[in-house]
């Protein structure tokens, strides 16, 4: 009992990070590309991590994940062992070597997402995956806040610009053409 005690009374002590993700203010629309910063807030001698974010794969698509400046802001070499984007899901799992220098401290960027919408919807962002280290690999304590992105329709799915004006602009000038010949054509049968 006195373990399980000192252990709570430890986790309890230490200091948090949180990691959550840079979300755009403002709904997106289908067809445009975003990157959204997965940021860490908080973290002291950051040494690895290994993050996976759920999405739902009807409303977004993945496009990459890439690390960011964060992991290796202290001088430490970055390694990116795993990366992926499925579809439903990004991963990424980067870790650095070596006992010095230490590993970064406070709020930085750990990775980026680059994401198309691709239908309209909201879809939820969870982090299904969130492991932190220290550069000795000890376990740091993380705490994941999970977002959500709205997506409304976008152009493309709307009007088709490209397709109707050409016809549209034809079509205004064969109307503005009647006109000026239904206008001569009535002055003519006036007379002088």
């Amino acid at each position: 009992m006195a373990l399980a005690s000192m252990v709570a009374v430890s986790l309890s002590d230490a200091q948090v990070a949180v990691l959550r993700l840079e979300m755009p203010a403002a709904p997106v629309s289908t067809g445009e590309t975003i990157t959204i910063p997965i940021v860490i807030d908080g973290v002291t001698n950051l040494g690895a991590f290994d993050v996976q974010v759920s999405f739902d794969p009807a409303i977004l698509k993945a496009e990459k994940v890439e690390a960011g400046p964060f992991l290796g802001s202290s001088g430490r070499q970055v390694n990116c062992p795993h990366v992926s984007a499925d579809k439903g899901s990004v991963r990424l799992t980067c870790v650095t070597l070596g006992a010095t220098p230490a590993g970064p401290n406070g709020t930085g960027v750990l990775a980026t997402v680059v994401i198309k919408p691709v239908a309209a919807g909201t879809s939820p962002l969870r982090f299904e995956r969130l492991q932190l280290t220290d550069p000795p690999a000890h376990l740091l304590v993380v705490q994941g806040e999970d977002s959500s992105l709205t997506v409304v329709r976008g152009s493309e799915d709307g009007f088709a610009w490209a397709l109707w004006g050409p016809v549209i602009g034809v079509s205004a000038l064969i109307l503005v053409a009647a006109a000026v010949s239904a206008a001569r054509w009535a002055r003519r049968r006036r007379g002088p």
